[in-house]
């Protein structure tokens, strides 16, 4: 087994008490750093929706599940997860294993840059169909001018539902992606192939 094969990309969502949105905000932005610094962690970003602000999303990739079980732990996570049942409304968990891996370096978004963050899950049978026709995302979209990284994965507790992860270095580079013929034909599909779905707008929270 490669390296790649024992990563695990997780996806947090955080949707504050009302008010309590700088709050949970300033007890989030203290993690980035010190997550970084763990030997097992390759990604840690924290990013906020554009049109729900209270609505924060951490994108995190670690090299294994046992990294991942060692960042839960540590004293900053344990502390912030006790803040975040006192300030969060909701909190929803993710845990994935990538479909279809770059191998390129991990580079971290600028300012200006869109984030984007999706979740579709196939009707019964539709699994296979609905993977298949995300699979051919994947090439055309990376060799966009304004795309930084695009992600598919599966989610390990529920194998039909699909995320996305995807970093667009401005908005005209996003809205040049949405223009694409296979977005148009991927929201065709959309109303077949799923029963559920979240697509959120993000800016990258400068930590």
């Amino acid at each position: 087994m490669s390296a790649t094969d024992q990563e695990i990309s997780i996806v947090v969502h955080f949707t504050a008490r009302l008010e309590k949105e700088e709050e949970l905000l300033k007890c989030m932005q203290i993690l980035p750093e010190l997550t970084r610094k763990e030997p097992g962690c390759i990604r840690y970003e924290l990013n906020q929706e554009i049109d729900n602000p209270a609505a924060f999303t951490f994108a995190e990739k670690f090299a294994s599940r046992e990294a991942f079980d060692a960042h839960v732990k540590m004293p900053y996570s344990v502390t912030f997860s006790a803040q975040a049942d006192e300030l969060a409304e909701t909190k929803q968990v993710r845990l994935h294993r990538e479909l279809h891996p770059s191998h390129q370096e991990e580079t971290l978004a600028g300012n200006d840059a869109i984030i984007i963050i999706a979740h579709f899950t196939a009707k019964p049978g539709k699994e296979k169909e609905l993977q298949e026709f995300l699979a051919t995302l994947v090439a055309p979209t990376r060799s966009e001018p304004g795309c930084i990284r695009y992600e598919v994965n599966q989610d390990l507790d529920d194998p039909a539902t699909f995320t996305f992860v995807e970093s667009f270095a401005d908005k005209a580079g996003f809205d040049a992606h949405c223009a694409t013929p296979y977005v148009a034909k991927l929201f065709e599909l959309l109303p077949i192939l799923t029963q559920a779905q979240y697509i959120g707008v993000h800016r990258r929270v400068s930590v």
